[in-house]
C-alpha cells in the first residue's frame, strides 16, 4: 500500500487505536515527535559537527521513549511477563531457569526520577509478585490456546471500513488474542504499603474498554476470527471471549471499528487539510489531563512550547 503525499508529508503512514491517545498527542508523536528523534540519531551516526552531535543526543534523551524514563515499572513488567511466557510456551524454555532470567530482566528497567519516587515503590512492588504473576499468565495463556499451536507476536495490518491509511494491530498471540496484567497499586491503608489489583468481571470499565477497542482493530483487518482476552495477577486469572463477554461479540466490535473508522477519516481529513506540521498540530487542543500524557518533563515541555502554553 503506497502512503499518499498529503499523509507522507506529515509522516503519519498508519492509524492505532483510537482509545490509546487523544487527537493531540497522536499527531504530536507521530508528526512531530518521531521525525525528530529519527532526525536527531541520523546526525549521532553521520555529524563530525560536535556541537550538533551534542544537541542531537539532547533531543534523544528529552524526546525518545528509549531513553527518557518514559516506561514505567508497570508497562515494563507486563513486558517481561510476555517475553517469559514467550519462552516457556513457544522456546519450550525451562520455566524455573526462565523465573531467574525474568527476575534480571526485570532489574534493567531503568527507574523513572521524575515521579517523586512512585515509580522506585511500583518497581519493588512489582518485583515481589513477578514470578507468580509469570505462572499464572501461562496457566491462563495454555488454556485459552489449548490444542493450537502457538505462535506470540504478529502484525496486522488493513484499513478500517472506507478509510484510506491503514490501522495496525500486534495481537500477542495466535493473532487473535492479547494478554495484559494487573499489579498491586501502592496504598496508604494497608499494613504491607500495597493493594492486590482484582481482576476485571467484565469490559465494560475505563481502561478494559480500550482493550476490546484495541482487539477489535484486529478482529476487522483478520477476518473478523473470534478474539480474546487474558488478564493475568499474581493469583490467577480470567479469560474473556465471545462466549462470556458481550464487548467480544461481533455486535459490538463492529461498532467499536466504526467509531474508530470515524476517528481515522476525521485525522485522515485533517491531514489533507494541513500543508505544514504547525498549522496541523494547532489545529487540535492537547488535553493534558488525559492519560496520554503522562509523559517525562521533557515532553510536555516541548508540547507546551508547540502549542503556546506557559
Amino acid at each position: 500500500m503506497t502512503t499518499p503525499d498529503w499523509a507522507l508529508r506529515h509522516h503519519y503512514y498508519h492509524h492505532k487505536n483510537s482509545k490509546s491517545a487523544e487527537p493531540a498527542k497522536e499527531l504530536f508523536d507521530k508528526c512531530h515527535v518521531r521525525p525528530l528523534v529519527a532526525k536527531a540519531w541520523d546526525i549521532t551516526r553521520t555529524s563530525v559537527d560536535e556541537f550538533e552531535v551534542e544537541t542531537a543526543w539532547q533531543t534523544i534523551r528529552r524526546l525518545d521513549h528509549r531513553h527518557n524514563e518514559s516506561s514505567n515499572s508497570k508497562m515494563w513488567a507486563g513486558t517481561v511477563v510476555q517475553w517469559a511466557c514467550d519462552e516457556i510456551l513457544i522456546k519450550q524454555q525451562d520455566p524455573v531457569e526462565i523465573y531467574d532470567l525474568s527476575l534480571k530482566k526485570f532489574h534493567g528497567h531503568t527507574i523513572r526520577t521524575w515521579d517523586d519516587g512512585k515509580d522506585a515503590r511500583d518497581w519493588e512492588i512489582c518485583a515481589e509478585v513477578l514470578t507468580d504473576t509469570i505462572r499464572s499468565s501461562v496457566e491462563g495463556l495454555r488454556e485459552v490456546m489449548a490444542g493450537q499451536q502457538i505462535v506470540g507476536e504478529s502484525e496486522l495490518k488493513g484499513c478500517l471500513f472506507d478509510n484510506e491509511l491503514p490501522h495496525i494491530n500486534r495481537p500477542d498471540y495466535v493473532g487473535v488474542g492479547d494478554l495484559k496484567t494487573k499489579w498491586p497499586t501502592q496504598s496508604a491503608t494497608t499494613k504491607s504499603g500495597k493493594r492486590k489489583a482484582s481482576l476485571p468481571k467484565t469490559l465494560d470499565g475505563m481502561f478494559t474498554i480500550n482493550n476490546v477497542f484495541q482487539v477489535a482493530g484486529g478482529w476487522y483487518i483478520n477476518g473478523r476470527k473470534p478474539v480474546w482476552l487474558l488478564y493475568a495477577n499474581e493469583d490467577g486469572y480470567a479469560i474473556f471471549n465471545q462466549d462470556n463477554c458481550e464487548e467480544l461479540q461481533p455486535e459490538f466490535l463492529e461498532q467499536c471499528c466504526q467509531k474508530m473508522s470515524v476517528h481515522h477519516r476525521a485525522i485522515e481529513n485533517n491531514l489533507k487539510a494541513h500543508a505544514d506540521k504547525e498549522s496541523l498540530l494547532l489545529s487540535q487542543a492537547p488535553d493534558f489531563d488525559h492519560i496520554s500524557w503522562s509523559e517525562p518533563p521533557g515532553v510536555i515541555e516541548e508540547a507546551k512550547r508547540i502549542w503556546g502554553i506557559r
